[in-house]
């Protein structure tokens, strides 16, 4: 086992549903997030990192293990929550290597994997969840913030969980799209809550420093309901919110069933509406921010700043009214892109240093192969995702300059999957639908889909074959740690290899 200098501490921080365009380090001139831009300014920001599924519970799952929807079997969520598949029994996340290693593991807040598995301890809740306007008694199930917040909040404000649901009850929150706000104060509200668990978390670690550590801190912003504090909403005046360009335009040429009509003008209800929306996203994000300060602090604090290897990123992005959309489940880059960081303390840098940023194609889920690689635990073959260590470091590329992306929507109503390489990107919904296919380096804003135009026929067909090969040498089982060797007759020693 390596000694413990060489064995560093980690925090895995993680949003619900962040745009990549949501931070000052990433290019918005609107929302103030300096705690996140420090940690890009002293870390490397992945200008190009991809999210391996579209929604919440197989992307995280990809995230823990490492391992691309199709290979773990989590694919896609119930509308009911609770009865979505869980991460079958055979799969290993990367906390339970660390675990097996030595290490001690904690959770705190989303992180909504079915169940947890390779946590040590564990402050859970699972989400903010719109659609719930009452804690207990709806066809889908109890509100998701669950009875480990709403005993601490109760605590501090009796009857204070019930409070949040009966806000949720006035019409104006569902005639606003969800964007209230919160009756909580902000040292209620649940990203609050969380941040305080990761704290917690890092205190007790200080009675046993010998002991290596991984921490994953969820929170639950800036996903729906856009309800942030007073305070943290009246810092983005409505009226001053920008509207987005693409709320109305022609989608004539993107799949059907993605389609919404061709608007010239929009009723300047809708428009505040949408707005007030974009407003209190970005307000969460800066109360997230807020909370990334108080972890960095007590890190500072607790002695593990030197020692503690830190990576912030998504499960997956937001529409925002992007083309009169919302939420997830397509495959535009306001949904796919993640806004990634990943920061390694100085004492534990190489010699030449920590790239400032990294402009390559890179997928999301080699978090877990990294953290693995920085720990000193090998590679696990069926892990498909490449260590991003070779990147931090300097040393080489270790990107494969594409990135897979799944989706199969609630109760497995429609799939597709996402190729995005340096240049292109290409979905395949099905031989029953349109496709999509864009220049991403002539139209960063997806407005052209090429799936059609016989001057990209060439690129199209390239594009589903490079999809087809990644999936073909993506197959490898959950049991293939063990040793495996190819008969020596074998020309292609690479087939079925990690590569």
């Amino acid at each position: 086992m390596p000694a413990q200098r060489d064995r560093p501490n980690f925090i895995v921080v993680t949003t619900d549903q962040q745009r990549y365009d949501s931070l000052g380090v990433t290019g918005n001139e609107i929302v103030s997030t300096p705690n996140f831009d420090a940690l890009a300014e002293e870390g490397t920001l992945f200008t190009r990192a991809y999210t391996q599924n579209t929604v919440c519970i197989p992307s995280r799952a990809c995230l823990h293990t490492g391992r691309y929807t199709h290979q773990h079997g989590c694919q896609y969520m119930e509308a009911v929550i609770d009865t979505t598949p869980v991460l079958p029994h055979w799969e290993t996340t990367f906390m339970e290597r660390l675990q097996d290693a030595g290490y001690r593991t904690g959770a705190c807040g989303k992180i909504h994997m079915m169940e947890p598995k390779g946590y040590h301890e564990t402050e859970l809740c699972g989400g903010k969840g719109g659609r719930w306007t009452q804690p207990i008694g709806q066809d889908i199930g109890p509100g998701p913030l669950g009875h480990q917040y709403a005993a601490w909040l109760n605590e501090r404000r009796p009857d204070g969980y019930m409070d949040i649901y009966r806000q949720r009850q006035q019409p104006e929150y569902k005639a606003n799209r969800s964007a209230i706000i919160n009756v909580l104060e902000e040292d209620e509200y649940v990203d609050y809550w969380i941040a305080e668990m990761g704290r917690e978390f890092i205190q007790r670690r200080e009675s046993n420093e010998q002991q290596p550590w991984m921490l994953w801190v969820g929170f639950c912003g800036p996903h729906g309901p856009f309800d942030p504090p007073r305070r943290y909403a009246e810092m983005y005046p409505v009226e001053e919110m920008p509207f987005p360009e693409t709320y109305g335009a022609d989608m004539s040429d993107k799949p059907e069933w993605m389609r919404r009509p061709t608007l010239e003008q929009v009723d300047e209800e809708e428009r505040i509406r949408t707005q007030r929306c974009a407003a209190y996203y970005w307000a969460m994000m800066t109360q997230i921010d807020d909370m990334m300060g108080r972890l960095r602090a007590q890190l500072e604090q607790s002695g593990f700043a030197d020692n503690t290897v830190i990576v912030t990123t998504s499960d997956h992005g937001e529409m925002l009214g992007d083309w009169g959309r919302w939420g997830k489940g397509v495959f535009m880059e306001q949904v796919i892109h993640m806004p990634t960081i990943w920061h390694v303390p100085e004492p534990l840098r190489a010699a030449g240093g920590q790239p400032s940023r990294c402009e390559s194609v890179v997928e999301n889920f080699s978090i877990a192969p990294t953290m693995l690689d920085y720990a000193g635990i090998e590679h696990p073959a069926e892990m498909q995702a490449p260590s991003l260590r070779p990147v931090l470091e300097g040393t080489a590329d270790g990107t494969r300059d594409m990135a897979l992306t799944e989706y199969v929507g609630n109760n497995r109503g429609k799939g597709g999957a996402c190729l995005t390489t340096d240049r292109y990107k290409y979905c395949n919904w099905g031989r029953d639908s349109m496709g999509e296919l864009y220049d991403l380096q002539e139209d960063p804003g997806e407005r052209r889909n090429l799936w059609e135009d016989t001057g990209h026929a060439g690129v199209r067909q390239e594009m589903a074959d490079q999809m087809i090969d990644r999936m073909l040498h993506s197959m490898e089982p959950a049991y293939s740690s063990y040793l495996r060797k190819l008969p020596e007759h074998v020309e292609e020693p690479a087939w079925g290899m990690n590569r």
